[in-house]
């Protein structure tokens, strides 16, 4: 599959070409967020700007649900490549 980048031994096995889709599902899926939050930190940034420098932020109290959402996602997610690592292993 890869065999023309410098980067990736040749595939030793019938197994290989899962592995190679199973990392870059990972890759994928990391830089899909990794993207997305670095847009929505620059904008956020841009558009919150105190160009004055005088303005002080209001105190900020957490919300529950939001943070079991944002904790709860990233979990299912770990947990689904994992199952996918383990499908691939048992084989």
């Amino acid at each position: 599959m890869l065999s023309g980048l410098p980067f990736f031994p040749v595939q030793a096995s019938t197994l290989a070409p899962e592995v190679d889709h199973l990392y870059f599902g990972i890759l994928a899926v990391t830089s899909f967020f990794a993207i997305l939050v670095t847009i929505i930190v620059l904008y956020f940034g841009m558009k919150y700007k105190d160009s004055t420098g005088e303005r002080v932020g209001a105190p900020i109290h957490g919300s529950v649900p939001l943070e079991l959402l944002w904790s709860f996602i990233p979990f299912l997610i770990a947990i689904r490549s994992e199952e996918h690592t383990s499908e691939l292993q048992s084989r």
